[in-house]
């Protein structure tokens, strides 16, 4: 059994949680907080035994294994850094870090000291995307040709929140932009991209909604994030002979593909959609191995890398 410590009790962690426990090897030891009553009152929520008032306490414990870190965006490689220092197994929420340099240390870290390294992308492991990597390589629709995916979150983040400043890692495209491009390299088998994209800020210093595009194999993309508008949270693949409609496809349970008028459904429910990637992990752990060969270090710096390309035109 694996013994994970979370750093954070941001709405994300209860989700989490739930996937952890449903998982095949997973045991939730540990919760941190940087204020140790808050940490105690999810603790007690959550049926957790233990709980810390800092991040570093969690992470120095010696009987927690794998640490996940989903808190403010900007700190996520400071305590990676440090749990891998510590030779813990780290799984980092999206986006991973907010540098490609920062990236790649990373993960030259934790080949250096044996830890395994991911970033949390749930949306490859789902039987909904399995299913549909198996449909677009079937050519089912015929050859991919336009790709139009958008996701939106209104009234998620009060004005004030960190999300709302650039600085913090808030705003539309870090949120979620890592959810489209890295969706997108593991059912295309990870092509490069051309890409450019328009922003608009929101109150405070970060972008409250992105359009960004990307070409690659004679395909073009077209993907909308929004902090601030009601999108329909789709990604729909149009081919030459039809096309599949994913709603919400970080975390669907389900799609639906079109040919000729008629349509044909494909039902993948869930309890957690994070059971899957943690059963990944768990894998991998127990086979020694430092990274994914499926959510691996090259589909993660090079979604950094585009992410921070895009910001430099903002």
């Amino acid at each position: 059994m694996l013994n994970y410590g979370i750093l954070s009790t941001a709405s994300i962690c209860a989700r989490y949680i739930a996937g952890v426990r449903e998982s095949k090897n997973g045991f939730v030891y540990g919760i941190a907080s940087r204020n140790l009553e808050n940490a105690k009152q999810f603790a007690k929520k959550h049926n957790i035994e233990h709980y810390y008032g800092s991040y570093s306490e969690c992470i120095e414990d010696e009987n927690i294994d794998i640490i996940y870190i989903p808190t403010m965006n900007a700190i996520h490689y400071r305590w990676a850094k440090y749990a891998l220092e510590c030779h813990k197994h780290v799984i980092v929420e999206k986006p991973f870090v907010l540098l490609k340099e920062q990236a790649i240390e990373l993960f030259e870290l934790s080949k250096k000291n044996h830890c395994f390294l991911m970033e949390a992308q749930k949306s490859v492991f789902l039987p909904t995307t399995l299913k549909l990597k198996e449909l677009l390589d079937t050519k089912i629709i015929g050859d991919i040709k336009y790709i139009n995916l958008s996701a939106g979150f209104p009234g998620r983040f009060p004005e004030g929140h960190w999300m709302t400043d650039h600085a913090s890692g808030g705003g539309a495209l870090y949120g979620s932009c890592t959810y489209t491009v890295e969706f997108l390299s593991f059912l295309f088998d990870e092509p490069s991209y051309q890409y450019d994209a328009h922003f608009i800020k929101g109150k405070g210093s970060a972008d409250d909604v992105v359009h960004f595009t990307l070409l690659f194999n004679d395909i073009i993309v077209s993907s909308v994030i929004s902090m601030c508008c009601a999108l329909k949270n789709e990604a729909i693949f149009y081919g030459t002979k039809g096309y599949i409609v994913v709603k919400n496809f970080w975390k669907s349970n389900g799609l639906d593909v079109h040919i000729d008028g008629n349509m044909t459904h494909f039902d993948f429910p869930y309890t957690s959609e994070f059971v899957y990637e943690n059963n990944h992990i768990q894998e991998c752990i127990e086979k020694g191995l430092t990274e994914s060969p499926v959510m691996n270090k090259e589909k993660t710096i090079y979604a950094v890398k585009i992410v921070e390309d895009l910001y430099k035109q903002m």
